[in-house]
């Protein structure tokens, strides 16, 4: 009887220690996308309304002025994009031009008002408040891919050509 309840104990230390360590794994922080290079979204609300008018922090813009001048000469160029939500894991989406006209946006986050999916477009739009995409295929014909605030566009755009100056 002794050996069943010394088994018993050394299974719950066991069992409580591995948990402890699967606590310990590191998790996708900002820092870690913005070393992958990828543009950060991080959601300051879980309501989507709120999202939508603004309660996001948008950081690490310039990849997206990469993408946008590989767009503009007809480059092949990848552009990735991380939300961090306020209660949940991170998700990354990508956005893949591939010619002239053709566009895929893979979307893994199905917050803003778009469904999660792989969407096929024409056409990269930019604008001070986001970037989005038109002539799509299927249901919706404009998908919204990033939000961001205009003073957060003037300066990464500025930080762009600076660096593309020298």
């Amino acid at each position: 009887m002794k050996r069943i309840w010394t088994v018993i104990g050394l299974l719950i230390v066991l069992i409580g220690c591995s948990e402890k360590e699967a606590d310990k794994e590191p998790k996708f922080t900002v820092k870690d996308a913005i070393e992958k290079n990828h543009v950060v979204i991080q959601n300051l609300s879980d309501k989507e309304r709120e999202l939508m008018t603004g309660s996001t922090k948008t950081e690490h813009l310039i990849p997206m002025f990469a993408f946008l001048k590989d767009v503009e000469t007809n480059k092949e160029s990848t552009l990735e994009v991380t939300v961090f939500q306020k209660s949940g894991e991170p998700v990354t989406s990508t956005l893949h031009f591939v010619e002239k006209e053709k566009t895929i946006f893979k979307n893994n986050y199905s917050g803003y008002g778009m469904p999660k999916g792989e969407f096929e477009c024409m056409n990269v739009f930019e604008s001070r408040n986001s970037l989005s995409l038109n002539g799509c295929k299927g249901e919706l014909s404009n998908i919204f891919v990033i939000p961001f605030e205009g003073r957060d566009y003037m300066t990464a755009r500025n930080e762009y050509r600076k660096m593309n100056k020298k």
